[in-house]
């Protein structure tokens, strides 16, 4: 995996972090509640809202590149051991944090 150089680049792997969660989120519901994965159902809800939110803001034009952390940063945080795709989500951070070169 390559660190994006640009916003077409950053949305392609942040597609692939909403693939990633949903996957996971597919996988707890398909193990149901009382599963291993189940008591991360929460954070992968959260975490899939504010990848579609960045997405949709993106498009839109409305988001500026460099500076403060993403929205779901302390989540990633707090949770990083219970998210396999942890690395995808940390590269897309560095990258909204540092800009395009």
């Amino acid at each position: 995996m390559h660190t994006p150089i640009n916003q077409e680049e950053f949305l392609d792997l942040l597609d692939q972090a909403i693939f990633e969660t949903r996957d996971m989120l597919s996988m707890i519901e398909s193990e149901g509640e009382d599963g291993e994965l189940g008591e991360n159902a929460g954070v992968f809800e959260v975490l899939e809202r504010m990848l579609v939110e960045l997405h949709a803001e993106i498009c839109a034009g409305r988001h500026t590149f460099g500076g403060s952390s993403l929205a779901y940063a302390d989540l990633l945080v707090r949770f990083r051991s219970r998210i396999p795709f942890a690395d995808v989500l940390e590269m897309l951070n560095a990258v909204q944090k540092s800009g395009f070169p």
